[in-house]
This record gives C-alpha cells, structure tokens and sequence, in this order.
C-alpha cells in the first residue's frame, strides 16, 4: 500500500467529529482536544484520518460530544483498529470490512459505503479520498450511526422488533419477539418487567405542545420525516414553540403538512405564510439563526411540503379521531432507524384553553393509524 494511503474508517471518523463539532456552534479543535486529554496537533491528526483514537478515550468523547453514545463508538473504534491491523494490504482490509459486518451486522450500512472508496485508495491522495467518503455518505451513516443508542438485540430481531416503522406499519412478529427476548431472563427480573408493563398500560402520558417541542429538539438529530395531519393549517406557523431548526439538520429529509381548512389569508399561500413567520423570528434572533437564514429559502422549498385540501373533511376527522375524542393534530415522527413516534392533541392556535391535551400513541393505535398515513401519502405521491 502507498504510504498516503489512510484507513477509510479512521478518516471518516475524522470528518465526523469536523461535522459535530460545527454543529456545537463552530467550537475550535484546540477545545475538543483539551477536553480529550490531547495535544492540538494529535487532535488535528485524528481529524484527518492520519492518528487513531484510542478506545480508552472512549467515555471523554462522549462526554465532549454529549449527542455520541458510548457502545456504537467503541464499535467504531474497534472496527478502526481491526482494519488498521492489515492497512498494509487494501485486499486485506476490504476483506477484514466484511468480516466485520459478518461479527456486528448494525455496522452493514456505514461498511458498505466503503465500496468505492477501496477501489482508489492505493492511488488518490488522502483529501480526494475525504472527499469520496464525503459523496458516498459514509459521514453521515458514521453520525447516524455514533448518534443513535444501540438496540441489545440480534440482526433478525432489529428488523421485525420495535415495528411499527412507515414501510411496514403492521408486524405480526411483535409478541414472538418478546417472547424470545424474555427467554433466559431470571424470573426475578422477569416479574419485575411485567409488573412495569402492567403499570404503564395504565399511564397515558400526557404531551403539551411545549412538551413535545422539547421532545423534538432532543432528537432532532435522529429524525428524518415528519408528516403532519392538522385541521386547519394556523397550527403550523406557531413559530415561537416550534423553530424548526430540525429541517437544517443533515439527516432530515422532508415535512408534509397535510391539511383539510385553508389559511386565514386569501393572499398567500399556506408555505408563504409559515415561510413569513419563521424568517421574521430568526431575523430577530439573527445571531442564533445565523445558519439558517444564509439558506432559508433553499431548505424551506425543498424540505417543506405542503399539501392543502386534496382531502375530505370527514377524512381528517377520521385520522384526527382519538378514541372518543375529537383532536386537532396528529404528527408522525419518522425516525432514522424507520420506527415511528405518533403524538396527537387538540391545541388551537389563539386559544387561551388551559386543559390542552396531547398524547402518544399506542403501538396498535400507531399500528392503525400509519395504514391510514401512508394511504394519504401513496395518493399525493409523497415518498420518503
């Protein structure tokens, strides 16, 4: 191998920790190192895919990162160091890549975006090589990936369990899957779970608007899609709980707002209109929003959707029926895992109501409401 050649992995690392690090408000890597225990230029190294971190540094990058969970990155960095045990070959490494997936299948999707990095390593230098793991999207399967706490289960059970997801909204496998999970578990702390399970089925969380808005900035960096069902589109352009800031994030792909009463204004459109209110709250907050006004209106059409009236009322009425209550807004969080978070309440937009009321689905109540979502988004022809 050229003495240029870099691990692929360490060097996608690299432009991981660039990418987070920009995303903490441009902090210098001079800080990130002193948090690390390392030197700057060591640091910078690691960055560049041209030094390996260490495992034993492990817990200090989380705790400096705070979004990068512990298991998924030692992962990673057991990986680093396989592959960087045969560097001296490609062949040796490419072959060592899928010995890896074989032992730990959750890192299929980043490994596999390696395919065509080998084929130029011998020869590119290393800042074309960055720049094909950049295009190929190893960077943002790594984030994806060192972002999103790991399920203890096997490569069978992560693609039946925790279904609900939009592609597949009905599983018949769910009990089965418990069922064989449990198995080997103590009876002690088996009759402690169920006692936990008995006693949830009986708490229906409560979710106010401010709530959720929390809840959504907390995982702003794991979701993909949000599909929105509101009865009238006001809702929406309720700038000052929701900011929206999730539709800068790299992994979020699209919002649909579907919506069955037209805006109060006769003069704009429903996407004018929200586009309006959101630029005149970062205008005042210039400063915090600073990112997202150099490309507002880029993001706004290309990740914003609209779609107003195409259904009938009593349709909305149906999705926005919660047991024997009448809500207002339903929102279908799509995860970048596939699995799908559904909350629904009954804010209105001027309304000095103080028993608002807001919840999250059930897993069958999810179950039948997704059927009825991606009905609605086959017939506009909205894919994910």
């Amino acid at each position: 191998m050229a003495q240029k050649a870099r691990n692929p992995l360490a060097q996608g690392l690299g432009l991981a920790f660039q990418n987070l690090r920009d995303k903490m408000g441009g902090v210098s890597s001079s800080e990130i190192a002193s948090s690390l225990g390392l030197a700057a230029s060591h640091y910078r190294m690691i960055e560049a895919g041209s030094a390996i971190l260490q495992p034993a540094r492990a817990i200090k990058v989380v705790q400096t990162f705070e979004v990068i969970e512990f298991v998924p990155l030692c992962q990673v960095l057991v990986a680093i160091q396989i592959l960087d045990s045969v560097k001296q070959s490609i062949d040796d490494m490419r072959t060592m890549a899928d010995l890896i997936v074989e032992a730990n299948p959750a890192l299929s999707r980043v490994m596999s975006r390696l395919e065509n990095v080998w084929d130029i390593l011998g020869t590119a230098e290393s800042s074309f090589v960055s720049r094909q793991i950049l295009s190929e999207g190893i960077v943002k399967e790594l984030e994806a990936f060192l972002t999103t706490e790991p399920v203890a289960l096997s490569a069978d059970q992560i693609d039946n369990f925790m279904t609900p997801t939009f592609e597949n909204p009905i599983s018949g496998q769910l009990y089965s899957k418990i069922g064989n999970i449990l198995q080997g578990v103590a009876p002690f702390y088996l009759d402690i779970i169920l006692q936990l399970v008995d006693n949830l089925k009986g708490i229906t969380p409560r979710v106010t608007p401010e709530e959720l808005a929390v809840w959504e900035a907390k995982h702003k960096s794991r979701i993909s899609h949000i599909i929105g069902i509101v009865r009238r589109p006001e809702i929406i352009m309720d700038v000052d709980t929701f900011d929206y800031s999730f539709l800068w994030q790299e992994n979020f792909r699209k919002m649909l707002i579907i919506h069955s009463e037209g805006p109060g204004s006769k003069k704009k459109t429903t996407h004018q209109m929200i586009s309006d209110c959101l630029k005149k709250r970062y205008e005042s907050e210039r400063i915090k929003y600073t990112r997202e006004l150099e490309s507002f209106d880029i993001i706004l059409n290309k990740k914003l959707v609209i779609e107003p009236g195409r259904f009938k009322p009593d349709e909305i009425d149906n999705m926005l029926r919660f047991r024997d209550m009448e809500m207002n807004n339903l929102w279908a969080y799509i995860l970048d895992n596939g699995y799908v978070v559904l909350f629904v309440d009954n804010a209105v937009v001027g309304s000095e109501a103080t028993n608002i009321y807001g919840t999250s689905l059930t897993y069958e109540e999810t179950c039948q409401k997704l059927v009825t979502i991606k009905e609605m988004c086959d017939e506009i022809g909205f894919r994910l």
